[in-house]
């Protein structure tokens, strides 16, 4: 029996055609020098021209090109937080934001947001968590692992908020702000209430166009901001391949070509697990309105015993027995702050994603039978 994982946070498209065929023309031409440290112009211009359309002014001065949405982020940690400081982060979220503090003068101080809620982050609930040693408020949207997207009333309620505190940066992570069912997604740069100058984005290529092995990233952000990013890259990474970044721009150029079909598989894959996952009693779980993955409340099938006669304790303990008797792989929510949960991600083969509903149900059905 294959194993089937559905804990991988990359779904199994291809990249598009366009990217490939970019890189490949680039290297064929001999696009292997050093390139900028912030990006090519053409790439930048391209990433403007993609806001613009949704009604986004942002000038190319405005962007950095990274490698990857990850050291984006590293990048704006090491030139905003001081000793100290505080990074709100709403919890259930992305275990990388933990591994990515380990390295970081500040602290990260989780905000959990309840399932019984749809995970919504309220102003209340922000302003009771920050205080003067506050620096950045992370907020993923859509969310990873919940895929709760946050409308625009929602995310304006949160800026007054943000707004109240002179030295708070807000950095949205948008990393999957194409891929979304149902509501459109709206960035924190389109609202009302964004401060120029504390309102940063950080995005990338990986998620919405399958290409998470070419390392692209981006942020946008205040030009002050951007250029001390820019000289901490440039002392440390350098920048982009520009064999790469002449692949993202092709991407964005020709997005309207690789996305459908990249969506349309998403939303028929979102149905058939939500189906699977009904069918599996004392399943609670939030739909979710963005990203790839569910993440659903297994408590109920904690603290019985495996047909191996193993205890199972911890959700950590009910991934291995699911790893182990159903070569199923699922992530433990203990990994994004919320134990009992598991995420589960939808971005592979529809006929894959079939079978493991089967084997979740029956793996979690024969462990209550078991007592």
């Amino acid at each position: 029996m294959e194993v089937i994982s559905l804990a991988a946070g990359t779904s199994y498209f291809k990249s598009p055609e366009a990217a490939t065929a970019a890189a490949q023309a680039a290297l064929q031409q001999g696009k292997t020098q050093y390139g900028p440290t912030e990006g090519t112009p053409e790439l930048r211009q391209a990433i403007c021209q993609k806001y613009k359309a949704d009604g986004i002014a942002v000038r190319p001065e405005q962007v950095l090109v990274t490698p990857g949405a990850k050291q984006a982020l590293y990048n704006l940690f090491s030139v905003l937080l001081r000793q100290g400081d505080e990074v709100v982060v709403p919890t259930p979220a992305w275990f990388g934001f933990h591994e990515l503090m380990k390295y970081s003068r500040g602290v990260l101080v989780p905000l959990p947001t309840q399932l019984r809620d749809g995970y919504k982050l309220t102003p209340d609930m922000l302003r009771s968590s920050l205080t003067e040693r506050s620096r950045v408020l992370l907020l993923t949207n859509p969310g990873n692992p919940t895929g709760r997207l946050y409308s625009k009333q929602e995310l304006e309620a949160l800026l007054e908020v943000v707004n109240e505190y002179p030295n708070l940066y807000l950095i949205s992570d948008e990393i999957y702000d194409l891929v979304a069912y149902g509501e459109p997604f709206v960035s924190i740069l389109s609202c009302q209430g964004a401060k120029a100058a504390r309102t940063v984005v950080v995005n990338g290529f990986s998620k919405n166009f399958a290409m998470s092995g070419w390392r692209l990233g981006f942020i946008l952000g205040p030009e002050d901001l951007i250029r001390k990013c820019v000289d901490f890259q440039g002392a440390t990474l350098s920048g982009v391949s520009v064999f790469l970044q002449d692949a993202a721009q092709a991407t964005l150029e020709a997005r309207q070509e690789a996305l459908p079909q990249m969506q349309e598989v998403l939303a028929h894959n979102r149905g058939i697990m939500q189906k699977g996952l009904d069918a599996i009693p004392h399943v609670p779980y939030y739909l979710p309105d963005g990203a790839y993955y569910f993440f659903p409340d297994l408590s109920h099938y904690l603290n019985h015993t495996s047909i191996t006669g193993e205890t199972i304790s911890t959700t950590p303990d009910l991934c291995r027995y699911l790893r182990g008797c159903y070569n199923l792989e699922l992530s433990p929510g203990d990994y994004f702050g919320a134990p009992g949960h598991v995420r589960m991600s939808f971005a592979i083969e529809t006929h894959r994603l079939q079978e493991a509903m089967h084997r979740l149900r029956q793996g979690l059905m024969l462990l209550t039978a078991e007592g």
